[in-house]
């Protein structure tokens, strides 16, 4: 049997950036809905392929508009920026995070990430966010004078000394437009969930997205001919093909938890989550493949093509619409607007 929680958690962290899969656990860690904040996690295989193969950019710069800071007024959690130059403009506000009630994240250099080894990161030098869940005043055994701090990727939870806060701050590198620290609060009491508005976005951006679902045709092309296509060599296509179906995997498990939290378990939330399983597959295929160099064409063609199948089931299936089941959403402890 599938443990969900296990599994969800992954499947966000390979599909959200550092600080959005932050933002989602704290909101979790809260009991509060945020995969109704979901409504936007489907991704097109077009905008993933342009992305990718195309423009040929970094995986991590692929921008997806779910989880947008702006959306969390939907779900009527408060939030604000509080800019800063030095760590002595924030280091009063960083010594009120708490872990209950007041989470706080900033952006840092990913090679300047105390836990972590530069090589953990694609790109040394790239921003990363860090979540600050409150602060040690006394050293006790066993904890050290510092900040909590939680991180997903590497994954850790413990202490990071002031000094390390204070020259993670103070990297000249950190783009001046994000020296803010980002602070979400938790709700005192039960609010209101704008519905109508989640379920106007959701109909809104599933009206203008486009996806033929082109995209599985033309990696089975690539295996069948064998060919690198648009680049080097087979290794950076089979490299290219994993983040490709890392983020076909993420985007269609997170929009599961949408989908099940507007209409409940049912049928077209199993869907999604069995193309979910079926891209994490062949994403571990074309990972074994650039550690091996070799690929078996025909297992690629009958995987790809099957999932493709699944997805135009998802779209024959209705999916610019859902049934929106209130009491559903009324069990995760929210008033319905």
């Amino acid at each position: 049997m599938v443990d969900t929680t296990k599994e969800r958690l992954r499947y966000e962290h390979s599909f959200f950036n550092c600080r959005n899969i932050q933002l989602s656990l704290a909101l979790q860690d809260w009991g509060i809905p945020v995969e109704l904040l979901y409504y936007n996690a489907w991704e097109s295989t077009s905008d993933i392929y342009e992305h990718l193969y195309v423009k040929k950019s970094k995986p991590w710069f692929y921008a997806s508009p779910c989880l947008e800071p702006a959306d969390l007024e939907l779900i009527e959690v408060p939030f604000e920026r509080v800019p800063y130059t030095c760590y002595d403009d924030i280091a009063p506000l960083l010594k009120e995070a708490d872990s209950a009630t007041r989470a706080i994240f900033l952006w840092v250099i990913c090679g300047e990430v105390p836990y972590a080894r530069p090589e953990k990161f694609g790109s040394p030098e790239a921003e990363h966010s860090i979540w600050i869940r409150g602060w040690a005043a006394e050293e006790r055994p066993g904890v050290s004078l510092g900040y909590y701090v939680r991180d997903m990727y590497p994954e850790y939870e413990g202490t990071v000394s002031e000094e390390d806060i204070r020259r993670m701050c103070e990297d000249p590198r950190i783009r001046e437009e994000d020296r803010k620290a980002f602070i979400l609060r938790n709700r005192e009491q039960p609010e209101t969930v704008d519905v109508e508005r989640i379920m106007e976005r959701y109909t809104d951006r599933m009206r203008v997205l486009e996806d033929d679902l082109s995209f599985y045709d033309t990696v089975c092309t690539f295996a069948a001919s064998g060919d690198a296509g648009p680049f080097a060599d087979l290794t950076e296509l089979y490299d290219c093909h994993a983040h490709a179906f890392k983020f076909i995997a993420g985007s269609r498990y997170v929009f599961s938890c949408f989908v099940e939290a507007v209409e409940g378990i049912g049928e077209r939330a199993h869907l999604l989550r069995d193309i979910a399983r079926k891209a994490d597959a062949l994403k571990n295929v074309f990972l074994m493949a650039v550690h091996s160099g070799r690929a078996d064409a025909k297992a690629i063609i009958r995987m790809c093509s099957g999932l493709q199948k699944l997805e135009y089931q998802w779209k024959n299936s209705g999916h610019n619409r859902l049934n929106c089941h209130l009491p559903n959403l009324l069990t995760s402890g929210s008033i319905i607007n």
